[in-house]
């Protein structure tokens, strides 16, 4: 239904729908990462009149070795220009700062993150037409390769323009 009414009213303001459209709101999920469980909670929205968007991101992690628990937060401030492409930057509970470059495509949204003074990877968020958010995270490695470290579906929970 969600995506009936944003149809419906890109069409009526003749804007493009992208993937970031797909993405406001709040959801919650499960998957793998690092090997471990993990339970992920994310909330994107608009911000900065338009120009922006935010992340706030929690993921809950379990080891099976063990049983124990890892709770690592995050947040993302991007800067978009008109066709979806975005610079921002990510902040963590580790301490880290990543630079964020981000391409929107019309089914995903792809997050280049690191530099070459920091880890690099990325991060794929692609909504699915049973309206599930499937995150992939990757890192760059040393052979320069692209590994995954990271799987996670998540459902909306609620909508957030």
């Amino acid at each position: 239904m969600r995506a009936a009414i944003l149809a419906l009213v890109l069409s009526a303001g003749g804007a493009k729908a992208d993937a970031w459209d797909q993405l406001y709101g709040r959801w919650t999920g499960t998957g793998e990462v690092n090997g471990m469980a993990a339970e992920v909670e994310l909330e994107f929205h608009r911000t900065l009149d338009g120009h922006g968007r935010h992340l706030r991101f929690a993921n809950r992690m379990i080891a099976a070795k063990d049983g124990k628990e890892w709770l690592f937060r995050a947040e993302a401030l991007y800067l978009c220009d008109e066709s979806g492409d975005c610079r921002g930057h990510w902040y963590d509970s580790r301490g880290a700062v990543l630079p964020l470059v981000v391409a929107s495509h019309d089914d995903r949204v792809v997050v280049e993150w690191g530099d070459m003074t920091t880890e690099r990877g990325r991060t794929t968020y692609r909504v699915t037409e049973g309206s599930s958010l499937e995150i992939t995270d990757e890192v760059l490695s040393k052979d320069g390769g692209w590994k995954v470290f990271g799987r996670t579906i998540a459902r909306s929970y609620s909508s957030s323009p």
